[in-house]
């Protein structure tokens, strides 16, 4: 009973502290819209390639004009992806120079030129003749993942069309899957995930605050008075910020639904590894809640564990992966130590690649050991920095 009163009064205190609940509720809805106005529905393709056709073509016996460069730039235009979008935007130069500029100017993302002889060459091709290849030449940087797609799709289209021209027939044929539930995955997808966690890592100011304020008040004297023990008052407050965190959680996943994202996972997947979640996050600010005194001390000083948790989880930006040892046939790296990196990747499995729970055991097992340990050290640091003091 004496729990139930104390979640009756952390309850009460968080909905009186409506800002903070407000911000915790509204923060990653927010997230949410500002990731879709900034990446859109917008995927990789169209890729942008300049062509330089300098093919003169030739006449066939026919007494008809063939140019493969032409039809090689028609055929590039044609392709598209499984939903129906362009994957190549073709462009035309005249000289080098002008392509060049477009490049270094990053307003494309390849070159490619097209020799004077290429149709000539394939026509000899086609009629049974061995002569002596040209090259076809395709500029662009490396450093550049678009680069990169656009010259495979280009070599791609470029070999399949000699190949049909020349009438030569492949050994074998490439059939290509994905591995996600979907098609294609669209930049706001791929954020998705890491933002339903940002909902969730934004708990640790409504737990930490309710436990500071107690502290701060001197109202944790009163608390110690009607001997309540530590474990009590720690599940109120754990049940509070459990609701309050799955709240947050429903509230951004059904903004991005608004905003059309579609989930091929299973939503009570989903919810498990949010609720894991939840209580990783209430254990860090259990060890927040140590070192600070006041309120003012949470919204500066617990902004920095709060960006830890947010940049270095590998949400919001690729990290370098730094080893620390490996399990198997898995590396485990420093950012894995913080449960939110797992939640990520479970999140990310579960909503954009059609997982199960079976499928993000090793993420979920990550999950509850990191909380037991940081539970076990946060209940023992807050206990002596804490309510000692007031015993």
């Amino acid at each position: 009973m004496r729990i139930i009163s104390l979640f009756r009064k952390t309850w009460i205190e968080n909905i009186r502290d409506w800002k903070i609940l407000i911000l915790t509720l509204t923060f990653a809805p927010l997230f949410v819209l500002l990731m879709f106005f900034y990446v859109g529905e917008s995927t990789q393709s169209p890729y942008r390639v300049v062509v330089i056709n300098r093919d003169v073509g030739v006449s066939t016996a026919d007494h008809g004009d063939f140019n493969a460069g032409s039809d090689l730039i028609v055929e590039m235009t044609r392709v598209q992806d499984s939903e129906g979008k362009k994957i190549i935007e073709v462009k035309q130069a005249l000289d080098m120079t002008s392509a060049r500029e477009q490049l270094m100017n990053n307003a494309v993302d390849l070159v490619v030129e097209i020799p004077e002889r290429f149709s000539e060459v394939l026509l000899s091709y086609s009629q049974g003749n061995q002569p002596a290849p040209v090259v076809v030449k395709t500029y662009g940087d490396p450093t550049k993942a678009n680069y990169i797609m656009a010259a495979v799709w280009s070599d791609m289209i470029t070999y399949e069309y000699a190949a049909a021209t020349a009438g030569m027939q492949s050994p074998l044929d490439i059939q290509v899957n994905t591995v996600n539930g979907k098609q294609t995955l669209n930049e706001f997808e791929l954020y998705v995930p890491a933002l339903l966690v940002l909902a969730l890592i934004m708990l640790m100011f409504t737990a930490a605050a309710s436990l500071i304020k107690e502290k701060d008040k001197g109202t944790i004297i009163r608390l110690r008075l009607s001997n309540m023990t530590t474990f009590e008052w720690l599940m109120a407050v754990s049940l509070t910020q459990v609701i309050i965190g799955m709240l947050a959680l429903a509230l951004t996943f059904a903004t991005a639904v608004a905003l059309g994202y579609q989930t091929s996972g299973s939503l009570v997947a989903v919810l498990i590894v949010g609720l894991l979640s939840c209580l990783s996050i209430i254990a860090i600010s259990l060890i927040v809640a140590a070192y600070l005194r006041t309120i003012f001390d949470l919204l500066t000083i617990g902004c920095f564990p709060f960006f830890i948790l947010m940049f270095f989880s590998g949400g919001m930006f690729p990290l370098p992966p730094l080893r620390l040892f490996t399990i198997g046939d898995r590396a485990i790296n420093i950012n894995d130590l913080l449960p939110t990196t797992h939640a990520i990747n479970a999140m990310s499995k579960i909503l954009n690649y059609g997982a199960g729970l079976n499928d993000v055991v090793f993420e979920l097992g990550a999950i509850i050991v990191l909380t037991i340990v940081l539970f076990a050290f946060g209940i023992w640091l807050f206990a002596r920095r804490q309510m000692q003091a007031v015993s």
